[in-house]
């Protein structure tokens, strides 16, 4: 990880809807993103530096529980508590470590107004992972885990080129037919960016899917062709019956079963 000037913004601003500026996301925005927001798979390893805690005039700072603040230092000093989507997920993907906390307790908002883990994660969903077309991270690499109606969803929407690009990027095609190279995507209307068709892939060499998007590929294999026996125009029309048992322990979860 490329090692960033830390802001120097100390003092807390009076708005709770600030975001210092810093120079590891103030480049990007939402017809700009960065291009890792389009990578498939989270990398298997990552040189990372150590942690240490956050210090300010020769102290350690705390939250309001006395707990230390960890020094991440591709974060402002201080985060606004209405955080955009994009830049959640980039923030997030830049190190493994980086939990909710660290970016709540940025914030200056008083605490009841600052939002939940669970606000946040939907937001990632909803404002960048979903119109983007993005993968999740959560997951990491490894063991598929329990998966969801989201999962499935997620892969519908991948290409066989994008998962052997290990991209959510839209591939380009020559009149031949062969990939030429990437176009990134933006949440605006944008003048798109280009990238060698190679731009996620491990020194260039092919990349194995993780085994979370192969399996998830697959119950989208067969939950297609259950449809098409049944008559169905899509796996989404399916009775519950005919899912996974994942996807109907998530169900009853939600529904308060």
């Amino acid at each position: 990880m490329t090692l960033l000037t830390k802001s120097t913004d100390t003092s807390p601003p009076t708005d709770r809807y600030h975001t210092c500026p810093h120079p590891h996301h103030s480049p990007y925005s939402e017809v700009n993103l960065p291009p890792i927001l389009f990578r498939m798979d989270s990398p298997i390893a990552q040189d990372l530096p150590d942690l240490s805690p956050l210090r300010e005039n020769g102290q350690v700072v705390r939250d309001h529980e006395g707990k230390e603040i960890w020094d991440f230092p591709f974060l402002p000093r201080y985060i606004t508590s209405n955080p955009q989507g994009w830049l959640l997920e980039y923030w997030m993907r830049t190190d493994p470590r980086l939990t909710y906390r660290d970016i709540r307790v940025r914030m200056t908002a008083p605490l009841h107004l600052r939002p939940n883990e669970n606000a946040l994660n939907m937001r990632r969903e909803r404002d960048a992972r979903r119109p983007l077309r993005l993968s999740c991270w959560t997951y990491r690499r490894g063991a598929p885990g329990r998966l969801n109606k989201i999962d499935v969803e997620r892969v519908e929407r991948w290409s066989v080129d994008q998962i052997r690009y290990n991209t959510t990027m839209d591939v380009v095609y020559a009149d031949g037919g062969g990939p030429v190279h990437l176009v990134d995507r933006a949440l605006a209307a944008h003048t798109p960016a280009t990238y060698p068709l190679d731009y996620f892939l491990n020194q260039g060499r092919a990349e194995i899917p993780s085994e979370r998007i192969r399996a998830a590929q697959s119950v989208f294999f067969r939950l297609s062709e259950r449809a098409k026996q049944l008559g169905f125009a899509s796996w989404r029309q399916l009775p519950d019956n005919e899912w996974p048992d994942t996807f109907r322990y998530n169900i009853s979860r939600r529904s308060g079963g």
